[in-house]
């Protein structure tokens, strides 16, 4: 049901660690992109949107990032993602771990808000962590989103190269808003009609861009 005036889509990107040789590090994975999803409906029932998505090239560290959604995401909204517990949460919380103590405790506030403001888990519909890969799901809706190759994105990541990396992200993010308007059926569809309005006016906008001036 769309019934909250604020929702925010969030999605991550990781890329695999492989253990330290002393032993001291064990293999896991390192945040390297969030993206964002912001919807918010006014008293009258008029939306506004607002897309944003940021990564990191090898060497910099976590806290970048989560530095970056602080200063970004809302303090209340219902939060949207896909396979929260077993992907986003872990990823955002590893992230913490190891970035500045003050970092770390403004972004894990941040999201402590979020998660008690209420949680849509949209691979629960689709068999939790047993699910399909995203856009396998979204491409059966009619919505894309991005189909992620990880050698791909790790060698990007790599080498600095990344706006492939932010712009997937992006598209990420907002397919997985479309996801949740088009599973709410009735109540979604003013919702859905006001997202391909907005997306439809962001490509009017770029096309009209001089080349060589920022989008």
């Amino acid at each position: 049901m769309i019934t909250n005036p604020s929702y925010v889509a969030v999605t991550t990107a990781t890329v695999p660690m492989p253990a330290s040789l002393n032993g001291r590090h064990a293999a896991g994975q390192h945040l390297v992109g969030i993206a964002i999803f912001i919807a918010e409906r006014d008293d009258k029932g008029r939306w506004r949107f607002a897309r944003r998505a940021h990564a990191i090239p090898a060497g910099e560290a976590e806290g970048t990032l989560l530095e970056w959604a602080v200063a970004r995401l809302p303090g209340e909204a219902m939060l949207i993602g896909w396979n929260v517990d077993h992907c986003l949460v872990p990823a955002l919380l590893d992230a913490a771990a190891t970035a500045p103590p003050a970092v770390a405790h403004r972004f894990l506030e941040r999201l402590r808000l979020l998660l008690t403001g209420g949680v849509v888990d949209m691979a629960l519909q689709h068999g939790g962590a047993g699910a399909p890969a995203f856009a396998e799901v979204a491409k059966d809706m009619a919505i894309y989103a991005p189909a992620w190759n990880i050698d791909a994105m790790t060698g990007d990541w790599a080498v600095g190269a990344t706006d492939r990396l932010r712009r997937d992200l992006a598209d990420e993010a907002l397919a997985i808003w479309r996801t949740f308007v088009r599973a709410a059926s009735v109540s979604g569809l003013e919702a859905e009609a006001a997202t391909d309005a907005w997306v439809l006016r962001r490509r009017r906008m770029n096309a009209v861009v001089p080349t060589g001036s920022p989008a």
